[in-house]
């Protein structure tokens, strides 16, 4: 996917300056959206706003509340219109989100432009999901670890050679990436062909959401992955590098993406890795993260100039814009008991999140995020909330030059974009004393 001989030398070193964090800023007439410039190794580039709209929840029922319906295609239209109208042009979807909202998103899309085709907007996807063996009746073809096959025996999910399965619990997954470069070309050839159907062959950027691994209830099973060079060559292949502009990691270890990136600028024939999609947030995750396989990096590693050098970087958070603080009024006390009353329901997605966030750590940096936006707004005058100031402090990060956010509301939209410009009056020394209460 490189340019090959000598002239790579020189042509690289052009492409990598240019594909460096060059932020810019609409004019304020225009609004107060901040863009970074991403270019390949081919010279392809984009501008994408800082802000990346996540889909995952803006049509999910009983996201907000118990018997939250599930918002009409019209409404969502609306959010995604306000979106587009504050500048953000580059979309996070995936084919495995509820309500099909990749489907809808690319209905969207292929709308508007017809509309305005001067509006550049760029959609998001992923792949190389796991398998949800809790919905599967039997293990999908193809190879898969014999750790694996081992652990399901043991507990008694898998009865028999024929990969039968039975009283799968929640949490347990077969890696879509274990295997060798046919067999990974294979499974998410198929699994991408889902998403160019649903946003008309139009995806731009191409995660892969989750490295090789395999879980059984949340856990991961231990055994070697597959070589980053094997999936880089399956990824590489015609027919699937030949479906996006740019690809992409999400929940990927600083050590493989590291590899990752040396193996690209070695070899001219891989496509280069140009995101890196991990969560970072005010509120680290304990050991237990909040889904199966997810990724952090920290405070101190974000700070980092140097830190995964070399490829962009667009955390996720679960303060993106609807937050677990809104309900019923942001308070710690009363998200705890909200997300605690989830995990005694059996929640899958809660029995996570409350191990992950509600920590004695993350209590200790909220009431600080409390106490430091209201002597700050007081201070400058502002009415800034809590949630603005936690995207801030995640945008304001060295390395931090995207940030996907999930606001599901006009009004979530408009407060979230507005952190940007709040990002900018926070110091380092700010940011220390979030995180850690040092000033």
């Amino acid at each position: 996917m490189k340019l090959s001989t000598i002239v790579v030398v020189v042509i690289s070193a052009l492409l990598l300056s240019c594909s460096s964090s060059v932020i810019r800023k609409i004019s304020s007439d225009e609004g107060d959206m901040e863009y970074v410039d991403v270019c390949d190794q081919n010279g392809n580039c984009r501008k994408f706003s800082r802000l990346i709209m996540g889909t995952d929840h803006l049509v999910q029922a009983n996201w907000t509340s118990e018997g939250q319906a599930e918002i009409s295609e019209e409404a969502a239209f609306s959010v995604l219109d306000e979106a587009a109208g504050l500048g953000i042009n580059l979309f996070d979807t995936s084919p495995i989100y509820v309500g099909g909202v990749e489907y809808k998103l690319g209905r969207w899309i292929k709308s508007r432009q017809e509309a305005n085709p001067d509006r550049k907007l760029y959609a998001l996807s992923k792949g190389g999901f796991p398998f949800d063996l809790f919905w599967s009746k039997k293990l999908a073809q193809g190879a898969h670890s014999p750790e694996l096959k081992v652990t399901l025996k043991r507990n008694g999910v898998l009865n028999d050679e024929a990969s039968e399965l039975k009283n799968v619990p929640p949490g347990t997954y077969a890696s879509r990436l274990y295997g060798n470069e046919s067999q990974i070309k294979t499974r998410v050839t198929e699994e991408m062909g889902h998403s160019l159907r649903n946003l008309n062959d139009n995806i731009t950027v191409y995660l892969m959401h989750r490295d090789d691994g395999d879980y059984f209830k949340f856990d991961e099973v231990k055994r070697q992955k597959t070589a980053v060079h094997t999936i880089m060559q399956a990824l590489s292949a015609e027919q699937i590098s030949s479906k996006f502009t740019f690809l992409g990691w999400s929940n990927w270890q600083t050590v493989r993406i590291n590899e990752s990136i040396k193996l690209a600028e070695q070899n001219p024939a891989l496509t280069r890795p140009m995101l890196n999609s991990p969560y970072f947030s005010l509120f680290e995750m304990s050991k237990r993260t909040i889904h199966a396989g997810g990724v952090q990096v920290t405070h101190k590693e974000m700070m980092d100039e140097n830190f995964q050098k070399g490829i962009k970087i667009m955390p996720y958070s679960p303060l993106g814009g609807f937050s677990i603080f809104d309900k019923p009024e942001p308070k710690w006390e009363n998200a705890k008991k909200a997300a605690k009353l989830k995990y005694d329901q059996g929640d899958a997605y809660w029995k996570n999140v409350y191990h992950a966030i509600f920590t004695a750590e993350n209590q200790a940096r909220y009431e600080r995020v409390v106490k430091f936006t209201e002597e700050f707004n007081q201070n400058h005058s502002t009415n800034y909330t809590l949630d603005q100031m936690i995207n801030a402090y995640a945008l304001a990060h060295k390395r931090t030059d995207f940030l996907a956010v999930g606001p599901i509301t006009v009004e979530q939209l408009r407060r979230t974009v507005a952190s940007l410009k709040l990002a900018r009056m926070l110091t380092d020394s700010d940011l220390e004393y979030l995180y850690s209460g040092k000033l």
